[in-house]
């Protein structure tokens, strides 16, 4: 049965007897026979919950045992989060997302039913990243970070190859080429393209790197400020004292990484003189594949763009709502 009504709190029921359980102040709950799950949520109607990835938004602060992975455990209790990791039970699997180090979707597999909640996820393969393969499912729960036409990535590797002739161009001059990023997953990406350049980084990204290292991810050798072309930074803006020091030494030049550079002023933020369009996250058309790919008959959109995504899929005769 699917229900047209997006239900502020109450039950969207996936299969007799399994339930996606929404409550709009505490998120969304899948409820089976034996648990219910917390999607990146931790309710007090939990029984456990499901943390895909230990970005700050997503963290749980909760005494109840935690679906993750080795990666996610790690930097979640490095970023205050100390989570109690329970094994996943027979009929639930746990796989890459594509999204950063150690990230995961969720599959829910119960009575012949198959529910897939992706979490973020990116399709594409990106340096030591691999992206997400879609798993073909009954229900699907999907984000919609980037769910309208308008958000169409550039190839991974020819926006690459931009920042390195940027990087390039600053060396030749003598200046400092300063690669600002979301300081967990993808400035780590953007440290292994760039593995072979003399660099070195902010101090907030060490502890980051570290994990990746025990992980096996070579992001390359790193050495003082003054030796260094390339100095890696969290998203920031330049006119700050830490950078002003630096300008005081020498010629910099700064690039932003994000998605959100498919909007032409969006380095205009931070005074950067370069953007590059790099993200973690599927672009329209990889959202639009995924749903094709999962075969699913019933489409739950969430986070982003949900509202202006789901009309485009109820177009094409997809049942589909937001939540």
């Amino acid at each position: 049965m699917f229900i047209n009504t997006f239900l502020k709190r109450g039950k969207i029921p996936l299969k007799q007897g399994i339930f996606m359980q929404i409550l709009s102040d505490k998120g969304l709950i899948i409820k089976t026979k034996n648990y219910n799950i917390g999607l990146d949520t931790a309710s007090s109607d939990c029984d456990c919950c499901f943390l895909s990835h230990a970005h700050t938004d997503h963290l749980l602060k909760t005494d109840k045992k935690v679906l993750c992975s080795e990666e996610t455990r790690i930097l979640s209790k490095i970023r205050g989060r100390e989570v109690r990791v329970m094994q996943a039970p027979k009929n639930i699997k746990l796989f890459n997302s594509g999204h950063i180090l150690g990230s995961k979707s969720l599959l829910i597999e119960e009575d012949g039913e198959k529910i897939l909640f992706t979490a973020d996820f990116c399709p594409r393969t990106r340096g030591f990243m691999e992206g997400f393969k879609t798993v073909k499912c009954d229900s699907l729960i999907i984000e919609s970070t980037f769910g309208r036409p308008y958000f169409i990535f550039p190839d991974f590797e020819e926006e690459m190859k931009k920042a390195k002739d940027f990087a390039k161009d600053n060396i030749k001059k003598d200046y400092l080429t300063v690669l600002m990023g979301y300081p967990l997953g993808k400035i780590q990406q953007i440290q292994h393209y760039f593995k072979d350049y003399e660099k070195t980084i902010h101090p907030d990204l060490k502890v980051y790197n570290d994990v990746h290292d025990s992980f096996g991810v070579n992001l390359g050798i790193f050495n003082g400020l003054e030796e260094s072309d390339l100095l890696f930074t969290p998203l920031m803006k330049t006119n700050n004292e830490y950078f002003n020091n630096i300008k005081r030494m020498r010629g910099v030049k700064f690039a932003v990484f994000s998605g959100w550079n498919i909007i032409p002023s969006y380095k205009d933020r931070f005074s950067a003189d370069e953007g590059f369009t790099i993200s973690d996250h599927a672009d329209f058309k990889e959202l639009l594949n995924t749903v094709h790919e999962s075969k699913a008959e019933n489409v739950y959109v969430h986070h982003g763009n949900c509202k202006e995504f789901v009309n485009i899929l109820k177009a094409e005769g997809i049942n589909a709502e937001k939540v």
